[in-house]
């Protein structure tokens, strides 16, 4: 449910702490087999900003990315540090969606809802 119909996931592990990472593996599991099969993936090292008390090594986490074809970026929500860049990353692979349903190219297009009436004040 919490990912039908989506076009990407981002799924976050803590570097100090070896056992979300390990925890991470089983929500990927359960993406791939429950979920969309053209899901853009994004793993999450979140808490860069701590690197002093690192347990997940950068290297593992890149190279478990990189088998699974996911996109990998460490993160610092604390410190606004590679959040924009994970999105952006996202970005450019999800196809774009056709007025027929289908995809083209790379990227998406964003855009507004007509709405019946538009209110500038109260």
């Amino acid at each position: 449910m919490y990912y039908r119909g989506s076009a990407a996931a981002i799924i976050v592990y803590d570097i100090t702490k070896e056992e979300s990472f390990q925890t991470l593996k089983n929500w990927v599991k359960e993406l791939r087999q429950h979920g969309p099969p053209n899901i853009v993936v994004a793993i999450a090292g979140n808490k860069c900003d701590l690197s002093d008390a690192r347990e997940v090594q950068e290297k593992d986490a890149k190279d478990y990315a990189d088998s699974i074809h996911a996109i990998f970026v460490e993160t610092s929500a604390k410190n606004a540090i590679n959040i924009n860049e994970v999105f952006i990353e996202i970005s450019k692979r999800i196809p774009v969606a056709d007025a027929a349903g289908g995809t083209s190219g790379k990227g998406f297009k964003l855009g507004r809802q007509a709405s019946e009436s538009r209110r500038t004040c109260c």
